[in-house]
């Protein structure tokens, strides 16, 4: 795993599964070019489950989120993009979040997407 995934990933922990309930499974990400801002911004598509006391839930939520990786550091950006609101995904079942998250990726000529974690393994797609 690279120092970038290690980031991403260390971050997306810090700020949404402070309690050790939420699963990450799968996660990409994609450099994308935003005029306004001075360093890259790179688009990081989540689905995530949430363990409820012993039982996984066998549904996963999924969005956007973007962030701002410099060479020590990384934080999020744009948030009034993603911030608010409900998740892009919802309720859909575990089984679908693999397809969902990483085939519109796949199929834009825009997007090159660099990683998916899948259960924490990190698998590089190029």
């Amino acid at each position: 795993m690279n120092t970038k995934h290690n980031q991403i990933l260390k971050l997306l922990e810090t700020a949404f599964n402070p309690e050790g309930d939420i699963h990450f499974l799968a996660i990409t990400e994609t450099q994308i070019q935003v005029q306004e801002k001075e360093r890259p911004v790179h688009q990081v598509r989540v689905a995530l489950t949430f363990q409820e006391g012993d039982t996984v839930n066998p549904y996963y939520d999924g969005t956007d989120l973007f962030v701002m990786i410099g060479e020590d550091s990384i934080q999020f950006t744009l948030e009034k993009e993603w911030a608010d609101g409900p998740p892009a995904i919802e309720g859909s079942p575990i089984a679908c979040a693999i397809d969902e998250i990483i085939h519109p990726f796949q199929r834009s000529c825009l997007f090159h997407p660099l990683v998916i974690i899948i259960g924490f393994i990190m698998v590089s797609l190029f």
